[in-house]
């Protein structure tokens, strides 16, 4: 296979090498294979989704196939909402939220913080961390990614009315709020009971979704409650994703104590880099659709060089990804292709001769 090097450490290693400026032998993958691992093993999306030996199964499969460095098990956007009272859609495609859980106001004084070990399909989740530990060990890092405070909240109260919700009752929105911060630590602390870390993802935090003033006043603060809380269980603060343009709370972000902040493809790694690479590792930003679904191995390859020209060289460490999560039905030559790039492209020491 081109590209192909003696590699010398685990995934694990790599990857906490990659994030702590100290040498490695290839640049660190991080891929949200997520419900792609369905596909892997020829089952539908529902049926991995409420099975833990399923889910288990799917992304130590995955791992072993593609040879990325962080493998991930739910719950995903739609497990906490749903241990709130959303109604939720298990297509053979990706989980929707397909009911709010309190569209009106006089039903958010019902919602009460969420018991991981009970509550709808977070039970499961918890057993495929479980499972999936006993598959492939301490060889990578295991991360179970969760919707962050703000994100759960507009699920939760249905996302067109909670939007609404921050200007006309913005007393409504830290209510509910509140609900969602103590559920994602109650989430947490159980995660670091099985051994697994924590990744946060809060898309509808996004720039491109509420001013940078709405950020600070309505998700910041709970971000930081949730960051603090998770590095307190687990020993290691969460990995950050919020899709859409974030050029304008990259500070923000890095406030936030996180470990590392995963970048959507449009927002410039440079940037970033000037930005906020001092102050904590970078991850991304590969397009997930153009490159990965819709392109060629050829198109990820040049995805992957570009990606290290901008941030190879970031102060605090850099990740290669995606500008977002895996799409389910994305090549597998394409996947396949990144990793080997990475092989190519970011075999230590790097050297931008190699991707210019």
């Amino acid at each position: 296979m081109p590209g192909t090097i003696n590699e010398t450490m685990t995934s694990a290693e790599r990857f906490a090498a990659a994030v702590s400026g100290k040498p490695y032998d290839r640049i660190p993958v991080h891929l949200l294979i997520s419900d792609h691992a369905a596909r892997v093993l020829g089952v539908t999306v529902g049926e991995y989704e409420s099975s833990p030996k399923l889910m288990a199964r799917g992304q130590a499969e995955a791992f072993k196939r593609y040879g990325h460095d962080v493998v991930n098990v739910g719950p995903g956007l739609t497990g906490i909402p749903e241990a709130l009272g959303c109604r939720i859609g298990l297509p053979d495609g990706s989980p929707f939220v397909a009911e709010a859980a309190v569209p009106t106001e006089n039903e958010v004084d019902r919602l009460k913080v969420v018991d991981p070990q009970r509550d709808a399909r977070l039970p499961l989740f918890l057993e495929a961390a479980v499972l999936l530990r006993h598959e492939i060990g301490d060889q990578a890092v295991i991360s179970m990614t969760t919707s962050g405070p703000f994100t759960t909240a507009a699920h939760v109260r249905g996302t067109a009315q909670f939007l609404r919700d921050l200007r006309l009752n913005p007393s409504l929105v830290h209510r509910i709020l509140r609900v969602t911060t103590d559920s994602i630590i109650a989430f947490a602390r159980a995660a670091a009971g099985v051994g697994v870390r924590i990744s946060l993802a809060d898309p509808t935090a996004s720039g491109t979704m509420i001013a940078a003033a709405q950020f600070r006043q309505f998700a910041l603060p709970y971000l930081i409650e949730t960051v603090a809380a998770v590095k307190e269980v687990t020993g290691g603060p969460p990995a950050l994703h919020i899709c859409g343009n974030t050029s304008r709370i990259l500070n923000e972000m890095a406030d936030t104590g996180a470990g590392v902040l995963s970048l959507d493809n449009v927002v410039d790694l440079g940037l970033a880099k000037t930005t906020v690479g001092d102050r904590v590792a970078l991850l991304g930003n590969v397009h997930p659709t153009e490159a990965m679904y819709l392109g060629t191995p050829d198109d990820v390859r040049a995805g992957v060089r570009a990606c290290l020209a901008k941030a190879w060289d970031s102060p605090k460490g850099y990740v290669l990804g995606l500008g977002c999560g895996l799409p389910i039905d994305a090549p597998p030559e394409n996947i396949l292709a990144l990793v080997d790039a990475a092989r190519e492209y970011g075999r230590w020491p790097l050297d931008p001769e190699r991707f210019a």
